[in-house]
């Protein structure tokens, strides 16, 4: 084993100069695709009794998702993902609010009084569009619902329609105008200007050199001084009066 060399005296190890740390920079957004349209993203609510309808509903919205638009229910959750905090996330990020009303969904304590209610209310600050479709019959004309415009067309039901895929038809078109209507307003929103980063801690800022008052010209000789002149002073008389040669 080798030793270790002595330390000399009166030497004092430096101590380790602190790194510098960069202020953590945002994630880039993700990069637009082909067609250059921003992404859009859905939140459906339902009851689970009308599982089944919500899954047909999904499978015609395949044309909508491939042109951009995400859509998100509770059976997106990933395994161990707490329910109220996923589904507030989801609600948060979502542009389009999609409720497929029925008996169950108005009956669900939280369908209708949690996620309807935080949609309104998203919807009240302009920052989400809600649409109700109207899945099976119900008196949804004696709900807030009622002020607005409901899919399929004047709120008829799907079993109302020659088939339900003919009503689904209906509704996907209504969404995709709901989309194109977002899509708009997000082309026309003014990015914020952007703002200088602080200096990170640690960091001395630069001060500028002090200028001359006066520039010199090009050639000039400087002027010679003139050297100050000291007054004499007088000499004090000696004692015993002045002498005479």
């Amino acid at each position: 084993m080798r030793a270790c060399a002595p330390k000399r005296p009166g030497k004092v190890a430096a101590p380790a100069s602190k790194a510098r740390v960069k202020p953590a920079r945002p994630a880039p957004p993700a990069p637009a695709p082909k067609g250059g349209k921003p992404e859009v993203r859905v939140f459906v609510s339902y009851s689970h009794v009308d599982k089944e309808i919500r899954r047909r509903l999904e499978t015609h919205l395949a044309p909508l998702k491939a042109d951009n638009v995400a859509t998100w229910f509770d059976g997106d959750m990933e395994a161990g993902e707490k329910l109220d905090t996923a589904i507030a996330r989801a609600l948060r990020e979502a542009h389009v609010f999609v409720g497929l009303i029925s008996s169950d969904y108005l009956a669900s304590h939280y369908c209708w009084r949690i996620e309807y209610r935080r949609a309104m209310n998203r919807r009240a600050r302009g920052t989400m569009r809600v649409v109700a479709v109207v899945v099976r019959p119900c008196d949804w004309k004696s709900t807030p619902a009622a002020g607005f415009k409901l899919l399929p067309e004047d709120g008829r039901t799907l079993q109302e329609w020659r088939s339900i895929d003919a009503a689904l038809v209906d509704v996907v078109r209504g969404i995709r105008r709901v989309v194109a209507s977002v899509r708009k307003e997000m082309s026309q929103e003014v990015p914020a200007p952007k703002r200088k980063s602080a200096r990170p801690a640690g960091t001395v800022a630069r001060t500028a050199k002090p200028r001359p008052i006066a520039a010199k010209a090009a050639g000039a000789t400087p002027a010679a001084k003139t050297p100050r002149v000291r007054a004499a002073r007088p000499k004090p008389p000696r004692p015993g009066g002045e002498r005479t040669r």
